[in-house]
């Protein structure tokens, strides 16, 4: 079936009126509709700056296109997530945990799981690596008050999760798509987020990631230049007992385009290693069946990881 685009399954959200009591609570049961239907919505108004968004992306493609040698330099060698990878699909990604900035003994204080969490980070050069700080202290500013609206969203406090992400584990990976020449062709398998948030800058309007409403429908993503698109993981679907929905979603060559290569960026914002989560109602079948009723967060990625790779083998 084609895709088609349905505004009110991934709306778009302006965030400019977050400054009062009475705009939050419009934006928050904005929210709140959108992360019960698909758990996807876009978010214009949202304050980060121009400038900052141009000098990642411009960083980072300028990365991507270095001498093989010069990006082999930041290539993972195993130790973990962080660094250059390229896992065989039509893509290669780097990736940082804010983790990885961490000394040696406070990264060995982050427990056992996942042990990726414990990797140091591999940065290209000091340039490349002040951008991302900058850059991820604007989305860790910017997922800190969506975590705010989703708490008035399902009627907790406002700062509910404050303290469950103030020594936070968030990813980010820039993933360099390969030029794909064909409609249609698939530039990320269907998969969901593991995490609780995922907050993705939109360039430009071409889009490309689809999610899926039925078995049969994959619907567009509307593409806002300067836009995020915003999605919960299967964590937060998992912390509100189901009553929120981690939505599968893949990314695909847009159709008529004769795509050049391309750079998206997702920051993936997780809680404190050793936040405990409990459903706030009771489970979904599907988290029922996975027999988890309260999990720290780390024991959650050590669950989700030990699933994935044995399905895989």
């Amino acid at each position: 079936m084609e895709p088609v685009v349905v505004q009110d399954f991934v709306p778009a959200i302006d965030l400019s009126g977050r400054a009062t009591a009475e705009g939050r609570a419009a934006i928050a049961a904005a929210i709140g509709k959108a992360c019960e239907s698909s758990g996807f919505f876009t978010v214009v108004g949202h304050g980060v700056p121009a400038d900052l968004v141009n000098r990642m992306y411009t960083t980072t493609k300028g990365f991507f296109t270095r001498p093989e040698e010069e990006k082999d330099r930041s290539a993972n060698r195993g130790s973990g997530v962080s660094g250059l990878r390229r896992p065989g699909g039509p893509y290669e990604a780097f990736a940082a945990h804010v983790t990885g900035d961490l000394s040696d003994e406070e990264r060995a204080a982050l427990g056992t799981h996942p042990a990726t969490w414990k990797a140091a980070n591999i940065w290209p050069d000091d340039d490349f690596k002040t951008v991302w700080h900058e850059y991820i202290a604007a989305m860790t500013e910017l997922s800190a008050d969506i975590m705010r609206l989703f708490a008035l969203a399902l009627g907790l406090p406002e700062d509910f999760f404050d303290s469950k992400f103030d020594e936070h584990v968030s990813l980010i990976i820039a993933n360099y798509y390969y030029p794909a020449p064909d409609d249609g062709v698939l530039r990320r398998e269907m998969h969901t987020d593991w995490g609780s948030l995922t907050v993705l800058y939109v360039e430009d309007e071409l889009g490309g990631l689809q999610v899926r409403r039925d078995d049969d429908d994959w619907l567009d993503v509307p593409a806002i230049p300067g836009s995020f698109v915003v999605n919960i993981g299967d964590l937060m679907a998992f912390w509100t007992g189901g009553r929120w929905a981690s939505t599968v979603h893949r990314v695909v060559n847009p159709e008529g385009t004769d795509a050049p290569s391309r750079v998206s960026i997702p920051f993936f914002y997780l809680p404190n290693h050793d936040t405990t989560i409990e459903p706030m109602r009771p489970l979904a079948q599907e988290s029922a069946e996975a027999g988890l009723d309260r999990v720290t967060v780390g024991e959650w990625f050590s669950h989700k990881m030990q699933s994935t790779y044995q399905a895989s083998a």
